[in-house]
């Protein structure tokens, strides 16, 4: 215990690195190692969160696009494909990190930007399947009013139904006899 008269002398401790992996390392060079390690790791965060932030870009993009295809009225096959272009792309992107040395199964070569292509192909994905599902129901609802309207139309107009014919009916039958008909002249 020390009284209010009394200074404490420094302590110092003279410490060495146990670590097997790290023995043969001198002080400095172990402290490089260290900043290059955080360095690395800072690196991959900032990858990580560009890679975010270009999938959130490229579906803005992509919303964005398709968007402007409805309004301009088109409809169908074309919006989707638009929609799904940048998914086929961003994939493309990513299969680039994979290498195939002598083998089937192929390896990563650099695992922080393989990462970075499947979260923006999945955030593409999810984005594509949105615009494409809203495609489907905008055409349901554009079909089921066409027909309603139409309907309205014809009762307004005083159209009346067709009558129904048993067309069908009759060819079917007419086939049948036919047939059986084709078969009877043969056996004679």
């Amino acid at each position: 215990m020390l009284t209010k008269n009394q200074n404490q002398s420094p302590i110092y401790f003279d410490a060495e690195i146990v670590d097997e992996r790290t023995q043969h390392i001198q002080g400095e060079q172990y402290d490089s190692e260290l900043v290059q390690e955080q360095i690395a790791q800072t690196d991959g965060g900032v990858t990580v969160i560009r890679g975010i932030a270009q999938g959130a870009v490229l579906a803005g993009f992509q919303v964005a696009s398709t968007q402007s295809l409805y309004l301009a009225g088109c409809v169908g096959l074309f919006p989707a494909v638009v929609a799904g272009l940048p998914v086929g792309l961003s994939v493309a992107g990513s299969l680039c990190y994979l290498r195939f040395e002598n083998s089937f199964i192929p390896t990563i070569s650099d695992r922080a930007l393989f990462g970075l292509g499947v979260t923006r192909t999945l955030m593409l994905a999810a984005s594509s399947w949105k615009l494409t599902s809203d495609a489907q129901q905008m055409n349901s609802i554009a079909r089921n009013s066409f027909s309603g309207v139409t309907q309205q139309v014809k009762q307004y107009e005083g159209i009346q139904k067709p009558q129904q014919d048993h067309f069908p009916l009759i060819l079917g039958f007419t086939a049948v006899v036919a047939v059986i008909v084709t078969f009877c002249c043969r056996k004679k």
